[in-house]
């Protein structure tokens, strides 16, 4: 059978479509800074099975509590459009199966895409810290595999603000990825936090494989 290709847009590290990758009935096609998603088309000759995005998230972050400005959506909304735009050129080609995007919960793209059809801390998928995550797609969500977040197994070494019980992901220093061995292939190339606080749930990525095949 031929292989089943997984576009990844606006890819850094590919943590979100790891399991594709890993599996040989999968191509995974990552699309990241170096191409550019604006650059990008499918080609008319292959159908497309399945559709990752992770467009840049900064600017729809809040600033210190404060929203971002109508001009800041409007210049985080380039790369959104550019990331519906191909998955609108892979449906039209057909073939396409699912389609998923994400951005933090806490951001405000849902000011400009609307509600998000499903959202997960990584706690939820065995990955012991929070991060609010929304999900925007076609695609079948997987059933948490964590029903109750006080039978989260925590991890020492990784940093617990004082007022938590859990560590947050979105504010650990990149030093915390010796502690999430999940993470080892990619270790290298964390340079920096936002680097570390990008990295898809571990768990979280391989259920997503698992129900979208």
């Amino acid at each position: 059978m031929p292989v089943k290709i997984i576009l990844h847009l606006c890819s850094k590290h590919g943590s979100d479509s790891r399991y594709y990758d890993l599996d040989p009935a999968y191509k995974v096609i990552k699309i990241g800074i170096d191409i550019g998603v604006e650059n990008f088309s499918p080609s008319p000759n292959i159908k497309v099975h399945g559709i990752i995005m992770n467009p840049v998230c900064t600017k729809f972050s809040m600033v210190s509590g404060v929203p971002r400005t109508k001009e800041d959506l409007d210049e985080g909304m380039f790369l959104v459009k550019e990331c519906l735009r191909i998955k609108d050129e892979c449906e039209a080609l057909g073939g396409l199966k699912f389609w998923v995007m994400e951005n933090p919960g806490a951001g405000m793209l849902h000011k400009r895409i609307g509600k998000p059809k499903h959202k997960y801390h990584p706690w939820m998928y065995g990955s012991p810290w929070t991060k609010s995550t929304s999900l925007w797609g076609d695609f079948s969500m997987p059933e948490p595999t964590v029903k109750n977040r006080a039978d989260t197994v925590l991890r020492e070494g990784i940093y617990i603000r004082p007022r938590d019980t859990m560590p947050s992901l979105a504010i650990l220093h990149k030093s915390a990825v010796k502690f999430m061995p999940e993470y080892d292939w990619c270790a290298d190339d964390i340079h920096n936090d936002s680097d570390l606080r990008s990295l898809c749930s571990d768990g979280f990525a391989k259920q997503l494989y698992l129900h979208n095949q």
